[in-house]
């Protein structure tokens, strides 16, 4: 592992006297932040902080090496601070993580515009759905869709909101029939994206307050274009991102079902390994990516609620 990361982890760790307190802070896993400890303890060969149950302290050696990596940590962030004053402009590689979805649907021409207007960085995009800790990983920013609002990501900037609908292809409905009520979707065949706590379970805003229905279905898939294919061929009916299936509203292909009945809008999150002080190329990214998104109107699309 890094050493500068394992240093700096290390440090958060004493100053918050909590790993868990730590971890959120640095918006990593707990079991991450214990890795890089770990790690720095092997590397030196002895234990900088003694653990027990309920509380950590340093050891002597500990807290030799603390008192030393907050200088050359506040060293290097000022040698850094004072180099980004002299070239402010975006440059270099930049490493960014997002869903898969989110990157074939939008980031496309979003990351297109960015490169033409800072040509001196360069980008890799890797794409997935499975979440994973940027400073682990090695990325410089992550690109994550919160599960839901109600627990927010700690440590991390909000750069949008991703508003969805539930749909499916006017073929089924003839077929079936057209939900009239929330509970109605409970006898139909409905297309559950299984990623968050609680994927069956559909919450609804309308004019008769919240509700929330369990549904059930012949399909389950982790990822939306899949379903979005499945809906479009008459499969069923599904609850999707708007960006993911605008066009096909707006063609016909697909119909907004109980239109009186919004799902929660998600709020989209960029994550940094070290989010105090992103460097000028994250720090455009991101807020190119903000402006991109509240400016696209298939992430509103009407549908939209900010409950």
């Amino acid at each position: 592992m890094d050493r500068l990361t394992c240093m700096a982890v290390f440090r958060k760790v004493v100053e918050r006297n909590s790993f868990s307190d730590a971890a959120a802070e640095l918006t990593m896993s707990a079991g991450s932040v214990s890795k890089y400890v770990a790690a720095l303890e092997t590397h030196i060969g002895t234990p900088l902080l003694a653990r027990t149950t309920r509380r950590i302290s340093l050891t002597e050696a500990g807290g030799t090496y603390y008192a030393k990596c907050v200088r050359i940590l506040d060293d290097i962030e000022e040698a850094e601070k004072s180099t980004g004053q002299l070239h402010p402009t975006p440059r270099g590689l930049l490493k960014v993580r997002a869903p898969i979805s989110l990157g074939s649907a939008h980031l496309g021409r979003t990351i297109a515009d960015f490169l033409a207007r800072f040509p001196e960085v360069k980008l890799e995009l890797t794409m997935n759905d499975f979440f994973v800790d940027p400073a682990e990983q090695g990325f410089d920013v992550a690109i994550a869709i919160a599960a839901n609002d109600r627990e927010p990501m700690r440590g991390a900037r909000p750069i949008g909101r991703m508003a969805r609908a539930v749909v499916a292809a006017p073929s089924y409905l003839a077929r079936h029939g057209e939900p009239a009520a929330v509970p109605d979707l409970k006898r139909h065949n409905c297309l559950v994206y299984n990623r968050g706590q609680v994927p069956d379970e559909w919450h609804l805003i309308g004019p008769g307050g919240d509700r929330t229905v369990r549904v059930t279905g012949d399909c389950r898939c982790n990822n939306s274009q899949v379903l979005r294919e499945s809906l479009l061929e008459g499969a069923g009916i599904g609850l999707l991102p708007t960006f993911l299936v605008a066009d096909d509203i707006a063609a016909g292909d697909l119909c907004v079902v109980l239109p009186g009945w919004t799902p929660e809008s998600r709020t989209l999150y960029a994550v940094f390994p070290q989010p105090r002080h992103p460097s000028p190329k994250v720090r455009e990214f991101v807020d190119f990516l903000a402006r991109s998104f509240a400016v696209d109107s298939q992430w509103r699309l009407g549908f939209s609620n900010e409950a």
